[in-house]
């Protein structure tokens, strides 16, 4: 008689559906509504369970959709009953934990008694778990459902692995998900305040509920790892399915992720609450304005990509001494290049930004400045100098199994060379010279020119070769097309007789070493 089940069970629910939707009025018909709602849920419910348990029918796809229909209709209901009543709307998490007692008390009476197939008891397990996640949400906020969710996630999945338990963790994804996104939900209510209420307390640096919140997720995700790592699946599933390939790359990649952002939040509020603290009320005859120093940003700017360098840095490090994971390598050798771009484009144009603020002493009238301004360029040259010596380890490491030795060192003298430009110039500037752009540059060129031609054939480096005589026709062009528009007579003879030289020099160098060159191995 299975069909007539199925039959009352959708046309009850449905009679109960618009029985609601057009005649429920919430003053006359409250605890009527909210009896018969549980009434029809309990009937179905052990109805279902008894004809499982008496039939010893084996578990189906039907069945699990049966089971979650009555188990959500009744919840669904249930919380629109309750969150329009204005004592019920106050007991929205009490319902939700009692939905997850009653899956709860039938589970343990299954594996108790031992009633049903595993997959019967996995399911109304799987539903208390559910419950219990929903129930979070609605009776807490903020950073507790992210730590929650986290650590209900963290417990899934060391049961799924340690036990044996499959839908364990596959019920532990969405929950990582969820709690990702909760705590990027913190994350953007907790940083962000401070930009639109500037007399809210001051967010201390490392100790405070945001701060903790990433750290006690990371927490959670990295005992995930560790858990995914060590735990390996038995022979029941040895080739796992594409969700959990997928996980496997995600959820170190989530680690990461949080890893590097919780530091690179502070650090941004830190110097965003300096910037809105230096606020300044200026009043000039009936004009009035708010004056802000505006170097606060770009040093925030300069130490958030020391971090970003830092932090790959650190990676590199690891991955190259412990863990030697190729994947990691290839990630983190895009994301290098990535930051080496960034940093010879933006970091430096930002640190000229500070030079030219501390000479031009806009400032100094209302906030007080100093060399640093100019310095901190030197600490941004350290960190990635140790950024690149990371980068160098990674190319040459065995795991990674790739030949990288010539972009990496092509890259090495663009770098080179792009910051010895910007020094040039700022030293130039520092000094007041107009010419830095024009003389200073070609004739730094021309040298850089020359010393990699005599590298090259000392090297027997062909590309290094190739690069520097790229590198001196440009300058050549710079030279006839850009310089000589306003360089006075001085200057002109100045740079075309040092360029003349260095191409007197290196022309010596290329006829007295030709041998060697005719005799280099083909590459």
């Amino acid at each position: 008689w299975k069909p007539l089940y199925i039959s009352a069970f959708v046309f009850t629910w449905l009679i109960y559906s618009g029985w609601w939707a057009f005649s429920y009025e919430i003053e006359l018909h409250f605890q009527l509504a909210l009896i018969f709602i549980c009434i029809f849920f309990l009937l179905f419910y052990g109805t279902f369970l008894a004809y499982k348990l008496i039939a010893n029918e084996k578990f189906k796809n039907s069945d699990v959709v049966l089971l979650l229909l009555n188990s959500f209709v009744f919840y669904g209901l249930g919380y629109v009953l309750l969150d329009d009543h204005e004592t019920g709307s106050q007991l929205l998490g009490v319902f939700t934990l009692g939905n997850a007692l009653v899956h709860f008390g039938v589970s343990a009476l299954i594996f108790k008694k031992k009633l049903a197939d595993r997959n019967l008891f996995y399911l109304v397990s799987g539903l208390v778990l559910v419950f219990i996640t929903i129930a979070i949400p609605v009776q807490l906020n903020g950073n507790w459902v992210t730590l929650l969710w986290a650590m209900e996630a963290a417990l899934l999945f060391w049961i799924a692995r340690t036990k044996n338990v499959p839908v364990y963790e596959y019920l532990s994804y969405p929950l990582m998900v969820l709690a990702l996104f909760s705590l990027f939900e913190d994350w953007s209510y907790g940083y962000s305040s401070y930009y639109f209420d500037v007399d809210s307390i001051p967010l201390k640096p490392l100790l405070n509920s945001n701060f903790l919140t990433s750290t006690l997720f990371l927490a959670a995700f990295g005992f995930i790892n560790w858990v995914n790592n060590t735990y390996r699946r038995t022979s029941e599933e040895k080739q796992p399915n594409t969700i959990s390939k997928i996980m496997s790359f995600t959820i170190p990649a989530i680690l990461l992720f949080v890893l590097y952002s919780s530091f690179f939040l502070e650090i941004n509020m830190y110097w965003q609450q300096l910037f809105e603290s230096s606020a300044i009320d200026i009043k000039e005859g009936i004009d009035a304005y708010t004056h802000y120093n505006y170097d606060l940003l770009d040093f925030k700017h300069v130490w958030l990509v020391n971090y970003t360098l830092l932090f790959l840095t650190v990676l590199v490090f690891v991955n190259t001494s412990k863990l030697k994971n190729k994947v990691l390598g290839i990630v983190t050798l895009i994301l290098a290049l990535l930051a080496t771009i960034y940093f010879l484009t933006s970091g430096l144009f930002v640190l000229s930004e500070l030079r030219e603020s501390h000479i031009a002493q806009e400032l100094s009238e209302y906030y007080e400045t100093s060399f640093f301004s100019v310095s901190i360029r030197y600490v941004a040259f350290a960190f990635f100098a140790l950024f690149m010596f990371a980068f160098y380890r990674l190319t040459r490491s065995d795991f990674m199994k790739v030949n990288l030795k010539i972009p990496f060192e092509i890259l090495i003298h663009v770098s080179i060379l792009w910051i010895l430009s910007s020094e040039l110039l700022n030293w130039m500037d520092i000094a007041g010279s107009n010419q830095s752009y024009k003389l200073g540059l070609s004739i730094l060129w021309g040298v850089y020119a020359l010393m990699l031609i005599a590298l090259g054939i000392w090297k027997s480096k062909k590309y290094l070769r190739i690069g520097a005589i790229a590198l001196f026709g440009g300058t050549l062009l710079k030279l006839f097309l850009y310089d000589i528009a306003s360089l006075n007579t001085i200057a002109k003879t100045i740079v075309f007789v040092s360029l003349g030289i260095l191409l007197l020099i290196i022309s010596f160098l290329y006829n007295k070493y030709k041998h060697i060159i005719a005799d280099e191995p083909e590459n």
